[in-house]
């Protein structure tokens, strides 16, 4: 038996369901079981009353980009206890990320696999210092990106597949490679062109929404059909509509991105939701100084924007912890049960009834620590005893 913390009194939701009254128990690095509660040593427990508190499983942010370890230190303060990279630039930056012993776990892709006269292929090459020796040119140097990779030891495979970018035949390569590896495979697709891309090469996971077209049936149908996972990352995608910096330079490049609408990205949601497609919580949160999205905090966003598209708020609750986690097979986490890890977060209402609530944070628990909150909304809350 580990350190003992007992909330009492406290409404749980499980990463399913919302129950209680009752008493959850931290043992250590993990959720103990309830009868651990009875009769223990007060001198070896801390009691916390949760009247009128809700405890979560600690949030998930499936699309950061993290700029450093002090920056992924900070997201477990707002609740997000779990973040996955879609892309380190420069790739280097992946090695101390990985390696970070901070309160919030993170899991990468080191690089995308992109083309090098792609709009994200000239970015890299101005701003992350990538050569055009990291891009993929072909269909053998498909096979050699997800190998390399695998070799390095990434959680998953990322793909730029907007367009102008990879043929066809590439992205084709790299999912059949990446099965071979045993990996997901997780896709950029901004553009409704790039979803019918991602479809055809049988991408697992696609991540934005886009905003040139709303997805329809023929899109949502295929999706369901192959099982393919959204994360439909609407703060970004908010983000970019309301930039005037972006609004003006595709309109100076005659870029069809100028008629951008975020009503086609919730439209999107919408139907994919209907259509029964597995949707996730991410923000793409980075420090570009383009387009900047606050890591951590951003994730409380992203759930009210996923309710506005139609999503309920329990829904909303599973596409940042239990979903994300089965998804992304993260076996130990994203639920509140006897025996997974006690990545934990205590708000002050009914996040179930009221999806703003998560950001009434009081307490934060990564593997059973508690995390200094600074995300705290309201003066109230849970009282140690």
């Amino acid at each position: 038996m580990g350190k003992l913390t007992i909330i009492k009194h406290v409404r749980v939701f499980d990463g399913e369901t919302v129950s209680g009254p009752k008493t959850a128990v931290i043992d250590g690095s993990r959720i103990g079981d309830d009868s651990l509660a009875d009769d223990p040593d007060p001198s070896a427990v801390t009691v916390i009353d949760g009247t009128g508190c809700t405890l979560l499983p600690g949030l998930i942010d499936c699309h950061v980009h993290i700029r450093d370890a002090a920056q992924l230190a900070s997201c477990a303060s707002f609740g997000v206890t779990t973040v996955l990279d879609m892309g380190c630039i420069p790739p280097e930056k992946s090695v101390e990320l990985r390696a970070a012993r901070g309160p919030t776990t993170w899991l990468g892709v080191n690089l995308p696999a992109y083309e090098e006269n792609s709009r994200h292929g000239k970015l890299f090459k101005l701003f992350g210092g990538v050569t055009p020796d990291h891009a993929v040119h072909n269909t053998d140097e498909a096979a050699k990106f997800v190998q390399d990779r695998v070799d390095e030891g990434v959680d998953y495979i990322k793909i730029i597949a907007d367009v102008p970018g990879h043929e066809q035949a590439v992205l084709d390569r790299i999912q059949a490679e990446a099965e071979k590896h045993g990996k997901l495979t997780v896709a950029h697709t901004a553009q409704y062109a790039a979803f019918e891309r991602s479809l055809r090469a049988g991408f697992d996971v696609l991540t934005h929404v886009p905003m040139d077209k709303a997805v329809d049936e023929t899109i949502t149908e295929r999706m369901r059909e192959q099982k393919t996972v959204a994360v439909p990352t609407l703060s970004m995608m908010e983000g970019m509509t309301n930039s005037w910096v972006l609004w003006g330079i595709s309109w100076l490049t005659l870029s069809a991105e100028r008629n951008r609408s975020f009503e086609a990205a919730l439209q999107s949601v919408a139907g994919m939701r209907e259509a029964g497609v597995p949707i996730l919580a991410g923000t793409d949160a980075n420090n570009s100084g383009i387009m900047t999205i606050a890591a951590g905090k951003s994730l409380h966003h992203e759930l009210e924007l996923l309710v506005r598209a139609g999503s309920t708020a329990l829904e909303a609750l599973r596409a940042a912890t239990s979903l994300a986690a089965h998804h992304f097979s993260l076996q130990d986490r994203g639920r509140v049960a006897p025996g997974w890890r006690a990545d934990l977060v205590l708000v002050g209402g009914k996040p179930d009834e009221d999806i703003t609530v998560t950001q009434q944070i009081l307490r934060v628990w990564s593997a059973g620590e508690e995390v200094p909150v600074t995300a705290v909304t309201r003066e109230t809350g849970c009282a140690v005893m």
